[in-house]
Formats: C-alpha cells, structure tokens, sequence
C-alpha cells in the first residue's frame, strides 16, 4: 500500500502526540474497482483511521491536501474542496484538544472519539435552517430568492423535519420523479438540485456534516439547453433597424444592443459601471465575484460608444443607477420591454440575456479561440496561473469583438 502524508502545522508539543494525514488505502477495492480516500490520524507510533466516504479510483488520486484528486476524477473539484475544508477542521479540532488538555494520556482510539464527538457537536442545525442561512448569504436578490424557492419545494415534497443525513441517492430519485410528475420542467428540475449541492458542498466545507452525507457523487443532475438562445443573423438586423413608439422600448432595444457591443455584459454590470478609463470598461462580474479576482477589461468600440452617449450618467457611465429605482425593478422593466419587442419582432422567448448568447455563438462562428471568448463572457479562469501569474493581453479580445461587429455590419449593407 502507497501512502502520501500530509501533516498539519500543529503546535510542538501537538505534533509530537497526534497528526493528522491523508492517504489512499490500496488494500481492498470495492466491487467497482474503487479505493477509499482515509484521513490518518497517529498517536505515540499507533495509528488509526477516519473516513471520508470518497471513494475513487487509483489512477486519480493525486494526494495533494489541496489537491487529493486530478481534475480528471468525476466531482473532482467538489471533492478537493471538502477534503481540504476537513483537513484543516480535524488538524484545528486537534489544536483545541490539545489547548484544553483534553489529548493527555488518551490513546489514538480515544483522541478519534473526542474528534468525533466535537464534529457531532456542531452539527445541530438542521437542513432547512441552514438552508435559509444559505440562501442569506447570496450576493443578489435572484439568487437568494431562487434557494427559498426550492427550500419550499422540498418541504412540499417532504413534510417530514428534515436532516442532511435522510437526503441520500434514492430521496433525490424520488423527488426528482415527484417535479416531473407534477409537470416541472427539466431546467427547473435542475435548479432545484443545483441549489441542494450547493448547500451540501458549503455545508461540507464548514464542517457541519461529513463527506460521508454527500449524495450528488451517484446521482447526475439532468438538464437541457433551450432550443433558441441566440438571435440569427436576420434576427439580429432586425433588432438593429427596429424602431418603435414607445420610449423605454427603445431604450430596452439600445440596452440589448449596448450588451452585444460589450462582449455579452450582463445588464447587471451595466447599470453598476461606474467609469471609463482610457476607453475602457473595467469591472468584475456581478455574478462571480465571490470567485473572480481578476477585473474583466473591455474596449468600448465606437457601436457601443454611441449609446452610452444617449444615456450617459454623471457618476457612473450610464444614468439609470442614479435615478430613484432599485436595481430589480428596472431589471423587471427591461425585460417585459424586451419580451414584448420580441412578440412584435415575432422572435420567441427573446430575452435580455440572448445578446451574450448571440455574441458568443458568432464569436465561434467566425473562428474565434475558445480562449477569447470565455475571456471577453468575464468567466473564471480556474487555473493557479491565470489567477495569480499571468497578466492577460485584452487586446486579443479586443480585436475578437471587433470582428464581431464588423461581420453584422458588413451585413447590412449588403
């Protein structure tokens, strides 16, 4: 058996008594040819374990405390994440025994159960309480509002009182035929468990259940891509030539266009802009920015100039922050403005979030790099060296939006 070992910087005196280690035990396999990942923990040269309830295969355990598993390892970023968020937890658990004076003359048997113990201590609150603790510490108001949505849903399906323990594999089969029964469809369906996983991997990795209460590692989440997501070509003319009556129509209708401009920017990050420097928007996505720590940069080309100038703000780039409307609410307007300029454009289901959509699937059209257009949409690079080491040249997509833009212009006129 191969073992990797990790010990924690505990105190001098802890170090000399417990630690705490990471290993793949090789010895016995399970009937799918997986092994288990175990944390071992020693004590005056005897040893024993603690499981985490992950179990893979031997060719992607890589034995990193940051890194236990290889990106190639279904879940493997789920499962990196709690196995580090409960390293660190058990190695604190031993430092405060150790504090205490709890750890003198207990053999290794007892020091596991006092760590058992201090981890079913913490863990009192139940699953709708930390649900709605959760869902309070979203960043937005769609997000929060989306997590008591499906907090509702399972407390409709499950009136029980209900623990992080009685959600396994088989309780989310079975609501998961319950939504489709009742008619939900499959994206819906999909939300609901997206927000359950994400409560079950926060809830991991504040240590108040084990990896062990994971369910999601068995059970795939289904969903499906809408069918129109992206304006056609003559779709996208016709948006440019539309004019209409209706005043905030046409500024839902510039809006739109002002988005496709700027790379697909969220409407959120628009009304937020601040200011421009050296003709340039820069800004960290609303909706990443608890993981992004690198500001998206993007050149305002001469298209999206021209609209900013029709609504420009005095301290911020457009003026609609500064008015007396919440962000929601203006939110709610432009997108009925927006649906019921699709109705008359006769274009279904359009919505405001089709401009990002449509830049990305030309972008690609037109032979784009991947690598462009994930940087101009302001997704996380997940990489260390994107993150931290390299300076990103946004000239690239610079002219990858200028490319954009005038293959639509070249279009109209022919």
């Amino acid at each position: 058996m191969r073992r990797i070992v990790i010990t924690a910087p505990l105190a001098k005196n802890l170090h000399k008594m417990a630690s705490i280690s990471l290993k793949l035990d090789r010895r016995r396999a399970t009937a799918r040819g997986l092994y288990p990942i175990q944390f071992l923990l020693s004590s005056k040269g005897k040893v024993t374990t603690i499981g985490t309830g992950v179990n893979i295969r031997p060719e992607h355990w890589n034995g990193e405390v940051n890194k236990a598993v290889l990106p190639k390892c279904p879940n493997a970023r789920a499962i990196n994440e709690s196995l580090e968020a409960l390293f660190f937890k058990y190695t604190n658990t031993l430092r405060e025994l150790d504090n205490n004076g709890k750890l003198a003359g207990k053999s290794v048997t007892e020091i596991k159960a006092l760590m058992t113990e201090v981890k079913t201590a913490s863990n009192k609150e139940c699953l709708s309480d930390y649900f709605h603790r959760y869902a309070g510490s979203r960043r937005t108001e769609n997000s929060r509002l989306a997590c008591l949505y499906t907090l509702k849903t399972i407390e409709a399906f499950d009136k029980s009182s209900l623990s992080f323990e009685s959600i396994t594999v088989i309780w989310l089969k079975a609501f998961d035929a319950y939504l489709e029964k009742r008619g939900t469809s499959i994206n819906t369906r999909a939300l609901h468990f997206r927000n359950l996983r994400a409560v079950f991997n926060s809830a991991i990795n504040e240590g108040i259940i084990g990896l062990e209460h994971y369910p999601f590692r068995k059970f795939k989440i289904a969903s499906s891509r809408k069918d129109k997501e992206a304006l056609t070509e003559k779709q996208l003319q016709r948006l440019i030539a539309y004019d209409t009556p209706y005043p905030f129509r046409r500024t839902a209708r510039d809006l739109f266009l002002l988005s496709f401009y700027m790379c697909g920017m969220n409407l959120v990050d628009l009304y937020h802009l601040d200011r421009l420097r050296d003709g340039r928007a820069h800004f960290v996505r609303t909706k990443t920015s608890g993981k992004n720590i690198n500001p998206v940069s993007i050149l305002v080309q001469s298209e999206a100039a021209e609209i900013i100038s029709r609504y420009a703000g005095k301290e911020h780039v457009l003026r609609f922050i500064e008015n007396r409307e919440s962000y929601q609410t203006f939110n709610n307007r432009i997108q009925k403005a927006i649906r019921a300029i699709g109705r008359e454009l006769n274009i279904e289901g359009l919505t405001f979030y089709w401009a990002r959509y449509t830049w990305a699937t030309l972008a690609d059209k037109l032979g784009i790099s991947e690598k462009e257009i994930s940087k101009g949409l302001g997704h996380v690079d997940t990489s260390i060296a994107g993150k931290f080491y390299i300076s990103y040249d946004w000239t690239k997509v610079d002219r990858a939006n200028r490319t954009v833009l005038d293959y639509i212009k070249s279009l109209q006129t022919v």
